[in-house]
C-alpha cells in the first residue's frame, strides 16, 4: 500500500511540474517595451520587442499574460527576408490576465495590445506591468511622452531624453536581469489638456527612400511629354472648334449678303414702274413722271 502511495505521489509531482518544465524550456535574452500613451488612440500604446535566447528549440511556444482587458492588436515574428509576418496565437482569461499562447518559428516576436488610459479632467495615469512569465537576461522600458503633454512623473524615475529624430522625448530604464516570477511594475501620471492624439501632428514620411526607381513615382522628366502631348491635343481642338465656327459664321455673312442683294431685283420683279426718260421711280397710280413731266410707259 505505501509502494501505491509512493507512485501515485512521483506521478502527481510530474503531472504538476511538467507545465514548468515546459515553460522553462523557453527562455528571452531581451525584453524591450515600449509605452505610447496616446499615440494613435485614447489609450496606451503597448510594444513588445521579445529575442528569445540562442538555445531555445524552434518552433517554441510563449506564454505571454497580458491585461485582461487589453485589446491584442498584433503578433508576429521576424523574418529576415520578409520582415514582420502575423503568427498563430490562441488566448484565455483567468482574472485580471489573458494569456498568449503564442508560436513562435523565429527568434524575434513582436506583440502589440491597447491597455485602458485612466483619465480625470487634464491628468492622465499609465500603469504597465510585466507578470513575470520568463526569465529575463536584459529587460527596459521606454515610455514615449505624448503630443503637448506635461509634468511627466514616473515610478520608478526613468531618464528622460532629448528630442528624438521623431520628435518625441522619451523616458527611458536601465538594462536589468529578471528573474522568473519577478514582476515589472511602471506607473506615469502627466497632464494634457487636449484629447489630440501624437500622431495628428506628425508629418508623413516615406516607408523607403525615394529614388527614381521607386514605384509610383513620377519625375519631370517623364511627366514632360505628356504634359507637351496633352496641349498639342488641346491646341488641335481649339483650331478643330475655332475652324468650324468661323466657316458657320461665313456661311451666315455670305446667306445675309445674297438676301440684300436680291432685295432690288425681287422689287423690280413685283411690278415697279421707271421712268424711261430719267429713270426715276414712279409712285404706284401715277401716270406721268413726278421729275421730268415723261409720260410714263405700263405693261398692259
Amino acid at each position: 500500500m505505501r509502494k501505491c502511495f509512493a507512485v501515485l505521489a512521483v506521478l502527481v509531482a510530474l503531472w504538476v511540474s511538467f507545465p514548468a518544465q515546459a515553460q522553462s524550456e523557453v527562455s528571452l535574452s531581451s525584453v524591450s517595451v515600449d509605452i505610447w500613451p496616446e499615440y494613435d488612440q485614447p489609450a496606451v500604446l503597448v510594444i513588445y520587442h521579445i529575442s528569445l535566447s540562442p538555445d531555445t528549440t524552434l518552433p517554441a511556444t510563449l506564454n505571454l499574460r497580458v491585461p485582461a482587458q487589453a485589446e491584442v492588436f498584433a503578433v508576429a515574428v521576424s523574418d529576415p527576408a520578409k520582415g514582420l509576418l502575423n503568427a498563430p496565437y490562441d488566448r484565455t482569461v483567468q482574472g485580471s490576465w489573458a494569456t498568449l499562447k503564442i508560436t513562435a518559428n523565429s527568434r524575434d516576436v513582436q506583440l502589440e495590445y491597447y491597455d485602458a488610459l485612466v483619465k480625470n479632467g487634464t491628468t492622465r495615469h499609465v500603469v504597465y506591468e510585466w507578470a513575470g512569465d520568463y526569465a529575463v537576461d536584459a529587460f527596459a522600458v521606454a515610455l514615449q511622452q505624448p503630443t503637448s503633454a506635461t509634468d511627466m512623473v514616473t515610478d520608478p524615475a526613468l531618464t528622460k531624453s532629448s528630442a528624438g529624430q521623431d520628435g518625441f522625448v522619451y523616458y527611458q530604464s536601465a538594462l536589468q536581469p529578471l528573474a522568473a516570477g519577478q514582476a515589472f511594475t511602471l506607473t506615469a501620471d502627466y497632464q494634457k489638456a487636449t484629447d489630440a492624439l501624437s500622431t495628428t501632428g506628425l508629418p508623413v514620411q516615406p516607408t523607403q527612400p525615394l529614388n527614381a526607381s521607386t514605384p509610383g513615382r513620377v519625375t519631370m522628366s517623364g511627366l514632360l511629354p505628356w504634359v507637351l502631348a496633352g496641349i498639342g491635343g488641346a491646341l488641335i481642338v481649339v483650331g478643330i472648334v475655332g475652324g468650324l465656327y468661323m466657316w458657320k459664321n461665313g456661311m451666315r455673312r455670305s446667306s445675309a449678303s445674297r438676301k440684300r442683294h436680291a432685295q432690288p431685283q425681287q422689287a423690280t420683279e413685283t411690278g415697279a414702274v421707271y421712268c424711261y426718260q430719267c429713270g426715276k421711280r414712279a409712285q404706284p397710280g401715277d401716270g406721268f413722271c413726278r421729275t421730268c413731266g415723261m409720260r410714263l410707259q405700263k405693261d398692259d
